[in-house]
């Protein structure tokens, strides 16, 4: 049995298998512009290990470059693809310039002054650094590893050192067949395994990414961008029970948009819409990390204030209805904007956010009641 042969056709259907499995993550997945490089990754990965092929069989230094420039190829769009995922913008210098050079160095080492040994060298160690650095890419911004992305980052960390490993294994090459043992064990051992494992990763990633935008959308509203009724209430669970284990106070607030219907008559849903848009903004603007905010349908909203008392989050209340009353519609600056505000604070026998909902509620009628554009806490509209 041919060892090499056996490992260049396991990582062929490998990079085959894996560019299906991508391209049908990007066809159904949500078309996301990282998921199709990762799949034109896999699809230049299928090439790459067809030239190997033909530079182990016919001997070709030709196929020999080729392959070498094709795996500088699908570890760029890999780690292109993760920093797109991530946000974060794709520096020429980062990919381009250090690619040209480890192409130039392949060109090098198939020519008559170099030998397979610069080549075996030089491209693995060139992946390898690239790959650890997409791996430091990965990293997430201000919240923990999601399970997938701990999995893919553990994956190309494997990767980055396996690759490391062969540049060193190619320090051994002395001939055309002398050293190059080592150098085959750790390609045959670790790279399909490694090859199969980027790939289900990058499958399993892209999985999650969806889960998380289908619960986005199930807990958020989609015109404001903030917490729909569904996702409040299952936010003021947690936030009431962390309220009574600390014995800390905390304030329900419920407000919506005086003269809403008006407005829509008068200026149409898209200034109403943009009213909404504008108001919800300054809520969220006017809130901590930890106070919740969401949108309870219509012109209604709630705010979830932590730490906060009535009176503390009747004063937070006031700047917003301040600055909405000198809010200009973009396209209405006509427009009369003004807002009304209910308070009311945790006590002791409430039982859930229905009590709080309910008391504020009756305070922000009172708001309405007594005029409108003013804050009213429960306990004075009692």
């Amino acid at each position: 049995m041919n060892v090499p042969a056996v490992v260049l056709s396991l990582l062929f259907g490998v990079s085959i298998v894996m560019a299906l499995a991508m391209a049908v993550a990007w066809l159904y997945f949500g078309r996301q512009k990282h998921v199709l490089t990762w799949t034109a990754s896999y699809c230049v990965a299928v090439l790459q290990w067809a030239a190997n092929a033909g530079g182990f069989f016919l001997k070709s230094g030709l196929f020999y470059s080729l392959a070498g420039l094709g795996l500088v190829t699908s570890a760029s769009l890999l780690a292109i693809g993760i920093r797109q995922r991530s946000g974060r913008r794709v520096p020429i210098r980062l990919f381009g310039i250090p690619a040209a050079v480890a192409a130039i160095a392949t060109a090098v080492a198939v020519s008559p002054i170099g030998n397979q040994a610069m080549q075996g060298m030089i491209i693995p160690a060139f992946v390898g650094v690239l790959v650890a650095i997409s791996a430091i890419s990965l990293w997430p911004r201000e919240r923990p590893f999601t399970p997938p992305e701990l999995f893919f980052f553990s994956i190309l960390v494997i990767f980055a050192i396996a690759q490391m490993c062969l540049a060193g294994a190619a320090l051994l090459i002395a001939g055309p067949e002398q050293g190059k043992d080592m150098y085959r064990a750790i390609l045959a051992i670790s790279m399909p395994t490694i090859y199969a494992g980027v790939g289900v990763a990058a499958v399993l990633v892209v999985a999650g990414d969806l889960a998380q935008q289908l619960r986005r959308q199930i807990r958020h509203d989609p015109l404001t961008d903030i917490l729909n009724r569904r996702g409040l209430e299952e936010s003021a669970v947690q936030a009431i029970a962390q309220a009574r284990r600390h014995h800390r106070p905390l304030a329900l607030v419920v407000c919506d948009l005086d003269g809403f219907k008006v407005l829509n008559d008068s200026h149409g849903h898209i200034a109403g819409d943009q009213a909404l848009c504008g108001f919800a903004q300054l809520l969220t603007g006017a809130i901590r990390r930890s106070d919740v905010v969401g949108r309870l349908g219509g012109d209604e909203f709630g705010l979830l204030l932590t730490d906060t008392n009535a009176i503390a989050a009747a004063e937070v209340m006031e700047r917003v209805r301040t600055e909405f009353g000198h809010f200009n519609l973009p396209r209405f600056p006509q427009a009369n904007l003004r807002a009304s505000f209910g308070v009311a604070e945790l006590i002791e026998s409430d039982t859930g956010l229905e009590d709080l909902f309910e008391r504020a509620d009756a305070a922000l009628y009172a708001a309405k009641k007594d005029g409108k554009d003013r804050i009213i806490i429960w306990q004075k509209a009692a």
